[in-house]
């Protein structure tokens, strides 16, 4: 209980507890609550909510919804999967599990995070590492990531004994039509690979 008449005098181990959870007494002997974890300027209509935010609370209520009418049987499941520390946070749950690992809804961008899944092969050539251009459909390099398939290799070690090396792609860079791909490192063979450009709302 705060105390409210005469001389406020807070010991300095309870200063911090008492900053964040009350205010100090008004001149009325009023005390009010403070909620230091509420920033009313970024929550939901506030005058800095950001345009990604609007998003990410837009997919959550789509989320948040689709929970509320799915079957008995099919919610029961995911009360059953409550994590162990009890945080009963089932539509959060929902959300990242069928928004980001289980369930794409390509197409749907209500429903999921997955924009579009585009699948692309090509050949790593054989030589010194050289930048190689796979074309793609257009997107958003900047809500994507890139996935690799396949390897090269390269001979190692002393002739009697020789081993070989995996040679890997990576990413360059990745635009909005096209991603630059190069070896690791000399390549020894022609090299099908592939990759996959995952763009996410």
């Amino acid at each position: 209980m705060a105390k409210i008449e005469g001389t406020q005098s807070i010991p300095s181990d309870w200063k911090y507890f008492y900053d964040g959870t009350l205010t100090p007494a008004t001149p009325n002997n009023i005390v009010r609550s403070r909620y230091p974890w509420r920033i009313p300027q970024v929550q939901e209509g506030g005058l800095r909510e950001s345009e990604g935010q609007k998003k990410q609370r837009a997919r959550w209520k789509t989320i948040r919804d689709k929970f509320k009418v799915l079957p008995q049987a099919e919610r029961q499941r995911w009360y059953a999967a409550a994590p162990p520390w009890g945080s009963l946070l089932f539509y959060y749950n929902y959300f990242m599990m069928s928004g980001l690992m289980g369930n794409a809804v390509v197409g749907d961008k209500g429903g999921g995070v997955i924009k579009s899944i585009q699948h692309k092969t090509f050949v790593l050539p054989v030589g010194t590492p050289a930048n190689v251009t796979v074309a793609c459909d257009s997107i958003d390099p900047t809500k994507s990531v890139v996935f690799f398939y396949g390897a090269g290799y390269m001979e190692l070690g002393p002739p009697e004994a020789p081993f070989a090396a995996a040679v890997y792609p990576y990413l360059v860079t990745l635009l909005s039509t096209y991603a630059v791909v190069k070896a690791s490192m000399e390549n020894w063979v022609d090299a099908g690979c592939s990759v996959s450009v995952i763009e996410y709302i």
